[in-house]
C-alpha cells in the first residue's frame, strides 16, 4: 500500500546510499511503464543497499550496472526467458509483453524478484523466482509490504533461507 508499514519496521538510514529523488519521466518512458509509488518511495529514502543481507532492490541510477533498474530489467528478462525456454517453464510473459513481470530487485542466491504488472502500478504484486529451480512464487502485496512482512516474518518465500530472522542489520547501505 504505502511505505509508511515498511519505515515501522525498517528504519530508513540517515545516509542512504545512491537514494533517488529525481525525474522519473524518462526511466517510465524506456520501460514503458508508470513505476508503482512505494518503490519511488523506497529508493528515495533507502536507496542502494543490502535488506535482510542477502536482497537487494535496483535504483535508477547507480555506478554499478548491476544495480541499476533499466539495465537488470533487461538483462534479468533475457536470463529468465533462456532459462526458461530451456525448461519450457514460463507461466508468465515476461517486459516488455503487455503485463509481463518486470523485475526489481534480486538475492545473493540468485533469485529474482519481479513486479507482476496487472492492474494500476500501486496494486501490481510481487513474484519471486528461483533461479536455481525455476519456480515462481507469486504474493499480493506491493514491494514495501513484501520488504516489511520478510522483516516481520509475515512472508516467508518457499526458496528464501530459512534462518533469515533473527537479523541484526534489516537494511545496509552499500557504500
Amino acid at each position: 500500500m504505502t511505505i509508511e508499514n515498511l519505515i515501522k519496521v525498517v528504519p530508513p538510514p540517515a545516509m542512504p546510499d545512491e537514494a533517488y529523488s529525481g525525474s522519473w519521466g524518462a526511466i517510465e518512458a524506456d520501460l514503458g511503464t508508470e513505476l508503482p509509488q512505494d518503490y519511488k518511495d523506497f529508493v528515495r529514502l533507502y536507496g542502494h543497499g543490502n535488506f535482510m543481507e542477502f536482497l537487494a532492490v535496483h535504483v535508477p541510477v547507480s555506478w554499478s550496472p548491476y544495480v541499476t533498474l533499466q539495465s537488470e530489467v533487461r538483462k534479468i528478462c533475457d536470463t529468465v526467458r533462456i532459462v526458461g525456454s530451456a525448461d519450457d517453464n514460463l507461466p508468465f510473459p515476461l517486459w516488455p509483453e503487455p503485463g509481463g513481470l518486470l523485475p526489481f530487485g534480486k538475492t545473493d542466491f540468485g533469485d529474482f524478484l519481479f513486479w507482476s504488472p496487472r492492474g494500476r502500478p500501486d496494486d501490481w504484486g510481487v513474484v519471486v523466482w528461483d533461479r536455481g529451480m525455476g519456480h515462481y512464487e507469486a504474493f499480493s502485496c506491493d514491494l514495501t509490504d513484501f520488504l516489511a512482512g520478510l522483516a516481520t516474518g509475515e512472508i516467508e518465500p518457499k526458496e528464501f533461507p530459512e534462518d533469515m530472522l533473527p537479523c541484526e542489520r534489516l537494511f545496509e547501505p552499500s557504500h
